[in-house]
């Protein structure tokens, strides 16, 4: 049987080394401080390893500290993920995914009931971040990350590349149905991503059209609100193809050239490891993949 420190003390020092003092870590575990000190000395005893440096009163991990501290992060979080599944949805399985807003909006939750007719026992919990997921840190299985693919140690599944056009709404229409794409690229605002400020450069290079005839930027810093000017007419937008495709076909948007700008970068969805073995996480990774390449 393998020997394990006390769970007491294995939970202070991941508290300690998460809140970066025995104050606050007394204040989430709701003990005293004296207390959490006694945990991290009698830890230390037992591995007979060195856990933190003591600078100046204050505490800093060690590296085997760190990689202790994170591993133990992870361990922590597998429990209370597994008591929330065990208590809160009994006979179900849950999996939590992080992604962009737009992403969840535009692409992922109109496909989500097909995926539910697959799989009711399967319960997402959907949470929206621009930055990207700290497996170490969140308490996330799996996330969908832009990006060129590479992020090392985890489980990398391309779903689609970028395949950038141009849009706006019924006025916008109007107004470059009557002109050339030049002229009206130099009349009408364009949206920019705040984030991704190359967007623009690249798609006019494709489409031939020099950046120095752009009319007015207006800047945003979530795509979200770039669509929401787009629809109300405040100017020409950039979307990923897929996002806009149903909007395309019924007329709520316009695609102002045929121009699309395609590039290595795209959307990947990305867990450890571990996450894409199980029953779960593999039938999700499977769907999604699947309705990448519809």
């Amino acid at each position: 049987m393998r020997r394990l420190p006390p769970l007491n003390a294995l939970r202070a020092f991941e508290v300690v080394a998460r809140r970066g003092s025995l104050t606050k870590a007394a204040e989430e575990l709701l003990v005293t401080p004296t207390a959490v000190g006694r945990h991290i000395k009698n830890i230390e005893d037992i591995l007979r390893i060195q856990l933190f440096h003591r600078e100046a009163g204050i505490l800093v991990l060690t590296d085997r500290g760190r990689t202790y501290a994170r591993d133990l992060n992870r361990a922590f979080q597998t429990i209370a993920d597994s008591t929330d599944t065990l208590l809160d949805m009994p006979g179900r399985v849950q999996l939590s995914l992080r992604t962009y807003t737009t992403f969840l909006i535009r692409w992922l939750i109109p496909r989500l009931p097909r995926f539910y007719e697959r799989h009711p026992d399967v319960e997402l919990k959907l949470s929206a971040a621009y930055e990207p997921v700290d497996f170490n840190r969140d308490r996330i299985d799996i996330g969908v990350r832009y990006g060129n693919g590479k992020w090392p140690g985890l489980s990398i599944v391309r779903l689609f590349e970028d395949e950038l056009v141009a849009f706006g709404n019924s006025t916008i229409r109007d107004r470059f149905e009557a002109e050339s794409l030049a002229s009206g690229q130099s009349s009408v605002p364009i949206l920019v991503h705040s984030r991704r400020p190359d967007d623009w450069a690249d798609w006019l290079q494709a489409a031939g059209i020099p950046p120095m005839m752009l009319a007015q930027q207006i800047t945003f810093d979530d795509l979200a609100l770039i669509y929401q000017g787009a629809l109300d007419g405040l100017g020409v937008a950039l979307s990923q193809r897929r996002y806009i495709e149903r909007d395309l076909a019924t007329g709520r948007l316009y695609q102002v050239s045929d121009t699309i700008l395609r590039r290595q970068r795209g959307y990947y969805l990305i867990c450890p490891p571990d996450v894409a073995r199980p029953p779960a996480g593999k039938a999700f990774i499977t769907w999604l993949t699947a309705e990448a390449s519809r």
